[in-house]
């Protein structure tokens, strides 16, 4: 999938937004390019498990791989997080 699919130009989607308009998520990102958190839509205990990993609003994640059900390994700096499909479907990104 290529990155321009979701950069902003004319006639496309803006960078925080699928083309079908659609809020950008961690599922929905491009591997391999950097993207800032912009929110987090899950119940409070699981977004206090998202803080204490360091995935929070203004953070730099990167997509790094993906699985065949929806799940994804995000990169931090040097670190590696797991998701499963839901929850990188609830973690809202913006494209640097």
């Amino acid at each position: 999938m290529s990155n321009q699919k979701f950069r902003s130009t004319p006639g496309r989607a803006p960078a925080g937004q699928t083309p079908d308009g659609k809020p950008l998520t961690v599922r929905d990102c491009p591997l391999h390019v950097d993207a800032t958190i912009t929110g987090i839509r899950l119940d409070p205990q699981h977004r206090f498990r998202m803080l204490e990993l360091g995935l929070r609003v203004g953070t730099t994640i990167r997509v790094t791989q993906r699985s065949n059900a929806g799940g994804r390994v995000v990169a931090r700096g040097p670190e590696r997080i797991a998701l499963d499909g839901q929850t990188a479907a609830s973690i809202l990104l913006n494209l640097k």
